[in-house]
């Protein structure tokens, strides 16, 4: 199982993605979801990398926009309110592939248990998507991101 290894605290974020995905009118957590999620649930490895709600929200409303401009639709012309799915949210492939990541990524480095700066590093890991293309829009350096996640789980020596 995916989650065996996971802490408390990186299985809070897992749970909290699915509210950021309803909260937002999606019936699927997305990696981005998973990046709001470490907002709110893990501000302390957040910031240490650079990363705030407010910079993480701004960018992913500015790509939305962006998206929704590439194919000729004003933001403004949308008034879509969030609708709640019943059960549970299923996990898309932006988020499955991130949490693949990070397992990854621990394993790598062999630790034995997956923190919230395992889940950034697998959702930073991805090369294409909302999530890059919002940290690029925003003027942020998703390598440089990528290496400060990864010189916290060095510090951290996660067991």
């Amino acid at each position: 199982m995916i989650f065996g290894r996971f802490t408390g605290e990186a299985r809070r974020v897992v749970r909290c993605s699915e509210r950021e995905a309803f909260d937002l009118g999606s019936p699927a957590i997305e990696a981005e979801h998973l990046l709001l999620a470490l907002t709110g649930t893990d501000e302390a490895t957040m910031a240490a990398v650079g990363l705030d709600r407010e910079t993480v929200v701004l960018a992913l409303e500015t790509e939305r926009e962006r998206s929704l401009m590439a194919v000729g639709i004003a933001a403004g012309d949308i008034d879509v309110p969030p609708r709640r799915v019943e059960g549970h949210a299923r996990m898309a492939a932006s988020a499955t592939t991130a949490l693949e990541r990070a397992v990854k990524a621990a394993a790598a480095r062999k630790d034995r248990r997956i923190v919230g700066g395992h889940i950034l590093l697998g959702i930073l890991q991805a090369e294409a998507g909302t999530v890059p293309r919002a940290l690029a829009l925003a003027g942020l350096d998703r390598a440089e991101l990528k290496d400060r996640a990864a010189a916290l789980l060095a510090d951290a020596r996660v067991c």
